[in-house]
């Protein structure tokens, strides 16, 4: 994970809305489509195609990271001029500083075209996948709503000018409302009640395992590394060890997924199953998901639901997998 600060990340990268040519907006209640991409399954989580340079490649969606950045791999690849930015500024999970930037002359997701883009390229590779070339991160889609459809492996991308509430689009029956708060960061919190007992856990579409911090195991479920359920997953040198447990239930405001798989982990280890190739957020600002939430949600957890994330909102809208509906058209 990278320490970056909020305003950092807004004087480095851009990647606004306003820079972006959007379609013609309608009646202000209409969802307004801006973009619709084909989800690749990459561990749970969502890859989506985009456009750089002219050349076709696929990013992860990550809400887990407040930037948007490259593969290095990806950009010997593309042959993307980069140029140097000053150091210590942010590290990644193995502790290296970002130390270059990737200038992009033209930018797209689907219909969505930029030009002249800023992007941080990681030090290291950003998975162990070479078909991931790069993390779209809270600094583009905090400015759209947007819904990830698992079962129909879809994103649909919307402009966050519609009526309050008036997202659900698809045949659906319960529809939980799940109240979040977007950090200055970018990252989501949202309340979730794992075993009867509420907790505010991370949303992060770039993690695909489900972590609970090892002192909210204890605080919560009075859970030590010898209590029955507890399987060890990991234990590297003198790195923290990594533990999983089957739950009961996780609920997000009455939509219940039964016997989640949690991996509890260490506070300290946190930057460590980051390395992983099951999980994907690599830039984070400090201290908000150790300081402030007591669980990562990931996508392993989350594939068989559908969510509308609205960021102007501030709410997910979840519903049970369905069958695929049509996203409303842009005039």
């Amino acid at each position: 994970m990278c320490k970056l600060s909020a305003i950092i990340a807004v004087s480095l990268v851009s990647v606004a809305a306003a820079s972006f040519t959007l379609p013609v907006r309608a009646d202000e209640c209409q969802l307004k489509e801006v973009a619709s991409l084909d989800l690749t399954d990459f561990g749970y989580r969502p890859l989506v195609p985009v456009t750089i340079e002219g050349q076709g490649a696929l990013m992860l969606v990550d809400t887990g990271t407040p930037i948007s950045a490259l593969d290095p791999r990806a950009v010997r690849s593309l042959n993307l001029i980069t140029r140097r930015m000053f150091q210590g500024m942010m590290i990644n999970s193995r502790g290296k500083s970002f130390d270059a930037v990737a200038d992009l002359k033209t930018f797209a997701i689907g219909n969505l075209t930029a030009q002249d883009k800023r992007f941080l390229v990681d030090p290291d590779p950003i998975t162990g996948d070479s078909r991931v070339a790069g993390l779209l991160g809270a600094d583009f889609l905090r400015n759209y709503d947007f819904d990830i459809d698992f079962a129909a492996k879809k994103l649909d991308v919307f402009d966050q000018d519609h009526c309050p509430g008036k997202v659900i689009y698809w045949p659906a029956g319960a529809v939980a409302v799940v109240p979040m708060h977007v950090e200055n960061s970018g990252h989501i919190v949202v309340p979730v009640t794992l075993d009867g007992q509420q907790i505010d856990a991370l949303f992060d579409t770039g993690t695909s395992h489900t972590i609970l911090w090892a002192s909210a195991a204890t605080q919560y479920f009075n859970l030590s590394p010898n209590s029955p359920g507890m399987q060890l997953v990991s234990k590297a040198g003198d790195a923290p060890p990594i533990y999983r447990r089957q739950f009961k239930s996780l609920s997000l405001e009455g939509i219940m997924i039964s016997d989640p798989i949690v991996d509890i982990v260490e506070n300290e280890a946190g930057q460590a199953i980051q390395e992983d190739a099951p999980t994907g957020s690599r830039i984070s600002s400090a201290g908000e998901e150790n300081g402030v939430t007591s669980m990562i949600l990931g996508m392993r957890e989350l594939q068989n639901l559908h969510i509308f994330v609205s960021y102007k909102e501030q709410k997910l809208y979840v519903t049970a997998p369905t069958p695929s509906a049509t996203a409303p058209s842009s005039p």
